[in-house]
């Protein structure tokens, strides 16, 4: 997990002035004008300012979007011309979004784990999201317990059918890798049951021949 929330503030570095001179060279390279109104000797200057604090992942991917011509639907992207400063800014910032709301995520829940501030040092917004976080992880646990067969006992029908029914729960619209991983446990353990089952009925109907 720390590596993990090592890497996304790693990936969330502001982007540096080389960073942001790539990103105009490759843009250039690729055949793309710059916007009219910039004096070209004040070019680095004018998008350093603008992009101040943008995280160098959405400054990248962003400059990768725009050479491709993903933004073609964008009305503020003029197709083949670099974005003027506060509009790549923005557009940076927007693909950087993702990253910093996982890199959230993973934080809240290795606090919710492994809590190490004061509950007086956080503020309410913080704590209601480790609360939150940390009923998911004990609801799943629990769950994954209630579900779980202890060793040597034989599957029972009813613990087979709650599984079944898990399964068959629709997926919500935004599903955390916890909980896909969860689910891939309920599947393994759905199909380990039916394997089971199906050994103990031929067991069964073979006694039942020989008597």
């Amino acid at each position: 997990m720390s590596r993990e929330i090592t890497a996304l503030t790693d990936r969330l570095a502001p982007a540096s002035d080389d960073a942001i001179l790539r990103s105009l060279d490759a843009m250039q390279t690729a055949g793309m004008t710059m916007p009219q109104g910039i004096d070209p000797g004040k070019l680095l200057p004018v998008y350093r300012y603008a992009l101040a604090g943008v995280p160098a992942c959405g400054l990248s991917a962003v400059t990768q979007k725009l050479i491709r011509g993903d933004y073609a639907a964008n009305a503020n992207v003029l197709l083949g011309t670099i974005p003027k400063p506060p509009v790549l800014a923005a557009l940076a910032e927007s693909e950087a979004a993702a990253t910093r709301a996982e890199l959230a995520r993973r934080r809240d829940l290795a606090e919710a784990l492994n809590p190490t501030l004061k509950a007086a040092e956080r503020s309410p917004e913080i704590r209601e999201r480790v609360r939150v976080r940390l009923r998911q992880f004990r609801a799943e646990h629990t769950a994954a317990k209630a579900v779980a067969p202890m060793p040597g006992e034989t599957p029972s029908v009813e613990r087979a059918g709650a599984l079944a029914r898990m399964l068959d729960l629709p997926d919500t619209a935004d599903v955390t890798n916890e909980q896909r991983a969860f689910r891939a446990r309920l599947e393994r353990d759905v199909a380990h049951r039916a394997a089971r089952g199906a050994a103990t009925n031929f067991t069964m109907e073979g006694t039942s021949d020989a008597a």
